[in-house]
């Protein structure tokens, strides 16, 4: 017990990691490089003009980068939803400088035949959330596993899996919607892998 609040104590001290992946696009020769780029749910994409004057800009205005600027310049975008998101630079649309970005779901349990290489849990999405949110694992191989919330005082609020499962990857949702909000967090235990991560219940 005294261990694991050591751990709990541990994590309160640091950032809030995502399970997100940035992905870099080239602004540059009146193109975007890769001009077309698949990326998941929370991800992140870049884009760096390093010549020329651009901007980013959504056939829907969900997101820009502003005014076309000189290079160089940086612009970030997380992307929350699934679907197409066609782009284009304002000046140069008609060049032929146009983008898009297509949003997936994550991987879920719908695809547990896919063998993992290493035991991982990954940071809950969205984080901070309200009420739901999803947590995702990988087991390289059969295990026992048993995957429990926490309060921030090491109280368990939740066995969310306890049972033997294949080598795969798995996603389960969490539904917080009887706790008050605040600090919570999750581990996974299964064989000699050990691993807490820490979510934000906000209502």
């Amino acid at each position: 017990m005294q261990k694991r609040l050591t751990t709990f104590l541990f994590l309160l001290t640091s950032t809030v990691l995502f399970s997100q992946t940035t992905h870099d696009v080239t602004v540059q020769n009146f193109s975007f490089s890769p001009q077309s780029l698949t990326i998941t749910v929370g991800d992140i994409v870049r884009w760096t003009n390093i010549s020329g004057t651009h901007n980013v800009k959504a056939d829907d205005n969900s997101f820009t980068s502003g005014p076309a600027a000189p290079a160089p310049w940086e612009y970030t975008h997380t992307f929350t939803a699934v679907g197409s998101n066609p782009y284009y630079c304002e000046p140069h649309q008609g060049m032929g400088m146009t983008g898009t970005i297509i949003v997936q779901e994550p991987v879920g349990v719908s695809d547990d035949e896919l063998i993992a290489e290493k035991f991982e849990l990954n940071q809950n999405y969205p984080n901070p959330f309200n009420p739901s949110t999803r947590i995702s694992y990988a087991i390289p191989g059969a295990s026992f596993v048993n995957l429990k919330v926490y309060d921030i005082i090491g109280n368990e609020i939740a066995v969310l899996v306890n049972e033997e499962k294949q080598a795969g990857t798995y996603q389960i949702d969490f539904d917080a919607t009887e706790l008050t909000g605040g600090v919570y967090f999750y581990q996974l235990l299964t064989g000699s892998f050990v691993e807490t991560k820490k979510m934000i219940l906000m209502k």
